[in-house]
């Protein structure tokens, strides 16, 4: 009985183990089914065209909701919107208009001009500030008003607009010539083309007297009035200013340029005949720069646009129903909380310290633009620290950038002497800076250190002031940088020493 037991045991684990391997078998096949049919859709979806494949995968992404509760294609619609805002010359204008400064220093240019027309005497002055400040916003905007306020249609103009600029009307004849024009232009009066400047320049004092009996006022507008300053074309200057003192006439010269010491280039006798008056066009403070960034972000709310600046635009941009309210108010909110983070003021304001225009603001914007759309997500922090670190690399960082460790040292001492309190300082100066900034496996001559002292003075990172009969190394000089270019500089300096990262480090906190 036993043995018989045993025997059928043996049997049964026979049994057991060829139905778990022909069922292990069978498993085995399916598997291998399933990784063959998966092969076959694998060498399918690769052998259909690109466009089929990309438009699978945008149904599936676009399903997806974006980040915080905007969905890909509403988001896609809103950066349409920005983008179409931003570009339009209307909107550019209102944003630059809405700046307190602006109104400011259109009223101060307003009252100089007016006083020329109204009673009657000559004024001079520049209208200076950084490129990109609205300068050319601000004259255009006080022109138009006193035009549209003094002359009449059908009637002869009382206020005439005479335009020159230093890019385009390089030597004295064809600038007198452009003047010549314009003013028989203006006025209906026989331009000959063929005149010398003697019958130019004649014709000019002549026109004058007579705008002066008439009781007309004509504005001269010099662009680039910096460039009017080098030596072959300061005769111009005379020129006009001459005429312009000895006509008694109600004339108006504005000048237009980017330089602060733009009178001081003049030569003597041009200098005494233009007035010291000057309308500053500043930079915005960061505060107002945030201000403008907010309001470009912002999606308007009802429509596709505000004011009315895109009407008549693509009808797919227009906004309707509950669903796109809430998806832009949730925009709105999220690009709002993200520039009002402790972590976006602190790069908003380095940025701003280099890049304090409204044109700096508007390039911003657009930069994030691209990268909300490259990415099809909200504005987030990487984002911003990149726009603002691509719009900061200014030709003077990317010069720095190559420069010596030598050069880079010299830059730094001069970046500790004025945060001391020096305003200007001489070689000797910024040698003994330097000996205290050197490591013990770094020493610098003092002539390889004043050769590079004179190679920055060349290269325009540094400009000497005061008297030139001095020597080299006992003339004043100060920094043309500021300290977050030098910041930059340091950071992505590919040999510099960490003893001077440290040192700078320390100046920069």
């Amino acid at each position: 009985m036993e043995e018989r037991r045993g025997g059928l045991r043996s049997r049964e684990k026979i049994t057991d183990a060829f139905s778990k391997g022909r069922h292990g078998r069978r498993g085995k096949r399916k598997a291998s089914a399933v990784r063959v049919d998966e092969a076959k859709r694998s060498t399918e979806e690769e052998q259909r065209p690109p466009s089929s494949r990309r438009a699978r995968v945008g149904r599936r992404s676009d399903q997806q909701g974006g980040s915080g509760g905007v969905s890909k294609p509403a988001l896609r619609k809103f950066l349409q919107i920005l983008r179409r805002r931003l570009l339009n010359d209307e909107r550019g204008r209102k944003c630059r208009e809405s700046s307190e400064h602006f109104q400011e220093s259109c009223e101060k240019l307003d009252n100089l001009i007016r006083s020329t027309i109204i009673h009657g005497t000559n004024n001079s002055v520049l209208l200076v500030g950084a490129p990109g400040s609205a300068k050319k916003e601000v004259l255009e905007r006080v022109l138009g008003d006193l035009l549209a306020e003094f002359n009449e249609e059908g009637k002869s103009a009382s206020v005439g607009v005479v335009r020159l600029s230093g890019l385009l009307h390089s030597d004295e004849c064809s600038a007198l010539r452009e003047i010549a024009r314009q003013l028989c232009d203006t006025w209906d009066l026989n331009f000959l083309k063929s005149a010398s400047f003697s019958t130019n320049l004649r014709f000019l004092r002549e026109i004058l007297s007579e705008l002066d009996k008439g009781h007309k006022t004509v504005i001269f507008v010099l662009d680039c009035l910096d460039l009017y300053t080098t030596k072959q074309k300061q005769g111009l200057l005379y020129n006009l200013l001459d005429a312009l003192q000895g006509s008694q006439a109600q004339a108006a010269v504005v000048g237009l340029s980017s330089r602060h010491d733009c009178l001081e280039l003049m030569e003597k006798r041009a200098r005494s005949r233009f007035s010291y008056r000057k309308v500053v066009t500043p930079a915005p403070p960061p505060e107002e720069g945030i201000r403008v960034l907010k309001e470009l972000l912002t999606v308007p709310e009802g429509s596709a646009g505000d004011d009315g600046l895109l009407s008549g635009s693509d009808p797919s941009l227009q906004l309707s129903g509950e669903r796109d309210e809430e998806e832009v108010k949730a925009f709105n909110r999220e690009v709002a909380a993200m520039l009002c983070s402790e972590e976006s003021k602190a790069v908003l304001d380095r940025f701003f310290k280099c890049n304090a225009t409204i044109y700096t603001v508007e390039q911003l914007v657009l930069g994030l633009i691209c990268s909300m759309d490259g990415s099809v997500s909200t504005l987030t922090l990487p984002m911003l620290r990149a726009a603002c670190g691509s719009m900061s690399v200014t030709t003077l960082v990317k010069q720095g950038l190559q420069m010596s460790v030598l050069d880079l040292t010299m830059l730094v001492a001069m970046q500790r002497l004025e945060k001391r309190g020096k305003e200007s300082y001489n070689f000797q100066h910024i040698y003994k800076e330097v000996e205290s900034l050197r490591s013990a496996d770094q020493r610098f001559g003092q002539e390889a250190a004043l050769e590079s002292y004179v190679r920055l003075v060349e290269q325009k990172f540094v400009e000497t002031i005061g008297d030139h009969r001095r020597q080299q190394e006992f003339r004043p000089s100060r920094l043309l940088m500021m300290g977050c270019e030098i910041e930059r500089i340091i950071a992505g300096h590919p040999n510099c020493p960490e003893s001077l990262r440290r040192s700078a480090a320390n100046i920069f906190l």
